[in-house]
């Protein structure tokens, strides 16, 4: 209704001042070569807004005619532009998909109708991919790092082959590059940390974890179990070289990170009994026995027992667990020293708790030695029967791969994935109970094949 009243409005307005200019007194008289023509005012400027109008219709003919070619490549190009991006859109759908034939199509058509597009390639090479030409894909990825735009989706195309392949070497050298070209990404510092950690390369991990750190990757209990780790590794490093003092910085650091973690309490009484500082070592058995798993404190027990007579090494042991000393795991650590000492009385002794219908395939292990060690074959016999019979010890079990390691470590020695092993019965059986009762049979076996043979402690 407003547009109708406009329009009439401007129609009055025209005819107004068409009367306007008819009524205008005077005359106008044109002299062209000899022609001579007198007209109203009116019809003068009439005649006047026609010749305009003509001269400004015959300009955009001209004006159309000398465009009408590049409008017309324009306009070409638009609609290839257009169908290029199509297809390439319905090749990642193919792709995502997996139907190799119909991304195989569209990679053509996006190739034809946009050869320098730079995500081209990429269709390219997931197409490769798709259909098992992992060579194609590789130099569709590599022709991706040309373009600065696309650098960095194709040294992770090339990164992922290289992992799929096992090339950890290649793999951390393109993810250098990756965090060169793309500083901070997530997936970047996962990758360079994973892969130096799996090499060994402990201060390297270190670095690339402080990176994940400042990037935000990593943060709160999960990045200090972790410097954890890398500390207690970097410990280990430095006391085998005989770096006293960086082992001792490098195990508080672990400590520091993560207090209860008992690999760097472990790691930590290593480290002072190299020191020989006995009574920090004490301390720290007064601290942390009983613990629930891992043999590496005892090991260190066993270790700072070396230089005591054998005669006073249950005694000093005793003093060294305190009040944990009637503990189960105790009572299997102080018989294994009361044996070394052939003081067969005092370890039956402490194993007697143990043998009742409960024991655990540790303890039946345990008594059978014992009973071995004091002549008794049929006893140790019995005793062995139920160890393999009985569920396998907790162990440090892969929980990627599943192998059981003989100690725990940052890494898994079997796969390399860090900080993969777990404390927990292995499934499927266990290597390492397997071999202990072999042992034990073997010694059995010869014990009974020479008679008369007085049986002795197997000194380690």
């Amino acid at each position: 209704m407003i547009r109708l009243l406009w329009l009439i409005a401007k129609c009055i307005a025209v005819v107004a001042l068409a009367v306007w200019l008819a009524g205008l007194p005077g005359d106008v008289t044109v002299h062209v070569a000899g022609w001579r023509a007198q007209l109203t005012v009116g019809y003068a400027l009439a005649g006047l807004l026609v010749l305009m109008m003509a001269v400004l219709f015959l300009h955009r003919v001209w004006s159309a005619a000398v465009r009408s070619p590049r409008a017309l490549r324009i306009r070409l190009a638009g609609n290839r532009r257009e169908r290029g991006y199509r297809a390439l859109t319905l090749g990642l759908v193919a792709v995502a998909a997996g139907d190799a034939n119909e991304a195989r199509k569209r990679t053509r058509e996006a190739d034809r109708l946009l050869p320098e597009a730079p995500l081209v390639p990429l269709l390219a090479a997931q197409t490769a991919q798709l259909g098992g030409d992992e060579d194609a894909a590789k130099r569709f990825f590599e022709r991706m790092l040309d373009n600065s735009g696309t650098a960095f989706l194709g040294y992770r195309g090339l990164f992922s082959q290289a992992m799929r392949s096992g090339n950890r070497s290649e793999g951390r050298r393109l993810a250098t590059l990756a965090d060169r070209e793309r500083p901070g990404t997530p997936w970047v510092l996962e990758a360079l940390f994973r892969l130096r950690t799996a090499d060994g390369d402990w201060q390297g991990a270190s670095e690339a974890l402080e990176a994940m750190a400042r990037a935000r990757v990593a943060a709160g209990a999960a990045l200090g179990h972790r410097r954890a780790v890398v500390a207690i590794e970097r410990s280990r490093l430095a006391l085998a070289e005989g770096d006293i003092a960086g082992a001792r910085r490098f195990a508080r650091t672990a400590q520091k990170a993560e207090s209860s973690f008992l690999p760097a309490v472990v790691q930590r009484a290593r480290v002072e009994l190299a020191r020989g500082r006995i009574r920090k070592v004490e301390g720290i058995f007064r601290d942390n026995w009983p613990w629930q798993g891992d043999a590496g404190l005892a090991d260190v027990l066993h270790d700072a027992l070396a230089g005591v007579a054998p005669a006073d090494r249950i005694g000093r042991a005793r003093r060294l667990l305190g009040g944990g000393a009637e503990a189960p795991a105790a009572r299997l650590l102080l018989a294994e020293i009361a044996g070394r000492a052939r003081l067969w009385d005092e370890a039956r002794s402490l194993l007697g708790p143990l043998a009742d219908g409960t024991a655990s395939a540790g303890a039946c292990r345990a008594l059978a030695a014992v009973a071995l060690g004091g002549g008794d074959t049929e006893s140790a016999r019995v005793w062995l029967a139920r160890a393999a019979a009985g569920d396998p010890d907790p162990a440090w079990s892969c929980g990627s791969c599943s192998e059981v390691a003989p100690q725990w470590s940052g890494t898994c020695p079997n796969c390399g994935e860090f900080d993969s092993l777990v404390w927990r019965v292995p499934g499927g059986g266990a290597k390492e109970q397997a071999a202990a009762i072999a042992a034990i049979e073997r010694e059995i076996e010869s014990r009974t094949a020479v008679t008369g043979n007085t049986p002795t402690a197997k000194e380690k």
